[in-house]
């Protein structure tokens, strides 16, 4: 029996809840850390948390969107998903 196609945007959603298992993750590491370090990065993981809401938002906008403006929407996800991917990587080599 064939493999069944996924939805539209599954595997990217799949991607996005990747990563913000990731900011959990570098947040209990900073947390483990003690409070001064913690506070010291919080900075860092709001904006981390801020980057993965956008990225969130465009791929609520690319699956809404259709045609002419799909490959534009895309380019723009795969933008953030790479802001998010450098952000996580910068942040988790602070802690």
């Amino acid at each position: 029996m064939p493999k069944a196609k996924k939805p539209f945007g599954v595997d990217l959603e799949e991607q996005l809840a990747t990563y913000k298992t990731k900011i959990e993750e570098a947040k209990k590491e900073a947390q483990g850390k003690g409070p001064d370090s913690f506070d010291r990065w919080t900075g860092e993981l709001e904006h981390l948390l801020d980057t993965y809401d956008k990225a969130r938002y465009k791929l609520t906008l690319l699956r809404k969107g259709g045609g002419d403006a799909l490959a534009e929407l895309r380019e723009g996800f795969e933008s953030a998903l790479g802001d998010l991917k450098a952000a996580l990587r910068r942040a988790r080599s602070k802690f």
